[in-house]
């Protein structure tokens, strides 16, 4: 089994326009697709986001005449404490092979929005990994945790500041992920868009360290041209790290493939 891009979004996610048949020109391996559930988001004005699973599966369908690929289906969990139980229902409901656990909002603001460069960084740091923990350890769903650098991409954190800041935490969210069998995602638009390839090098091996063995690549690719961007690149970096193998998912179960 070959390894292959474990975050992609389409027309389904409320921040794409990507169409399925764009990226499955690009490739003849497994496919799936992490769409955005996102519920009080404040991108879209605090209403709900939620991927149409009746309307996907039938697009699957379809695809699935069309092509050779096996097609996976996925979604991007965006954890949010009070929409826990609405989160963990619409889950249940679907049927899917892969989902990734995110922590993308406060209720208030996206981490992306600009108002974080104007609050004290190490108390926002803190304060984001406070609330992965406490998600980390109440949702009963999630195969992978995404992007753990996501509430900090606005900034400039470097690996010292993190490890000052937080480091206790993060190795506590990823015992907590060992503990729950779940991977975490090496995010390239996080390495070489955002330019946080030092917060991933520092982290890996902690997550090394307490025992993680899964880990997944994304791209995070909201338009076909982003689809499994820098690849080569993000597996030297894991390779450096220590790491020999990552995790695909079929039906929520990860295979480890050599790399």
């Amino acid at each position: 089994m070959p390894v292959y891009d474990q975050h992609v979004h389409t027309y389904f996610s409320f921040d794409s326009s990507a169409q399925f048949e764009d990226y499955l020109a690009q490739t003849e391996q497994p496919f799936v697709t992490t769409d955005h559930l996102e519920l009080s988001n404040p991108d879209d004005g605090g209403g709900d986001d939620k991927p149409d699973f009746a309307a996907y599966q039938a697009k699957l369908k379809v695809l699935h005449q069309q092509y050779p690929n096996q097609l996976l289906r996925g979604v991007e969990c965006g954890y949010f404490a009070p929409r826990a139980a609405d989160l963990a229902a619409y889950l249940a409901a679907g049927d899917y092979d892969l989902v990734l656990l995110s922590f993308h909002h406060d209720g208030q603001y996206d981490y992306q929005n600009p108002y974080f460069k104007t609050v004290d960084q190490k108390a926002h740091v803190q304060a984001y990994y406070q609330r992965m923990l406490s998600g980390l350890k109440q949702a009963n769903f999630g195969d992978v945790l995404a992007h753990f650098d996501y509430g900090l991409r606005v900034l400039d954190v470097t690996p010292a500041q993190l490890t000052a800041w937080a480091k206790p935490q993060l190795l506590e969210i990823l015992r907590l992920l060992v503990s729950k069998h779940m991977a975490l995602e090496v995010n390239t638009k996080s390495l070489y868009r955002w330019q946080n390839a030092p917060l991933y090098e520092l982290v890996l091996p902690w997550y090394q360290q307490v025992g993680g063995e899964l880990l997944t690549l994304g791209s995070d690719a909201h338009t076909p041209d982003k689809f499994q961007t820098e690849f080569p690149a993000a597996k030297a970096l894991i390779k450096r790290a220590g790491f020999s193998q990552l995790a695909v998912y079929h039906q929520h179960q990860p295979t480890l493939v050599a790399f």
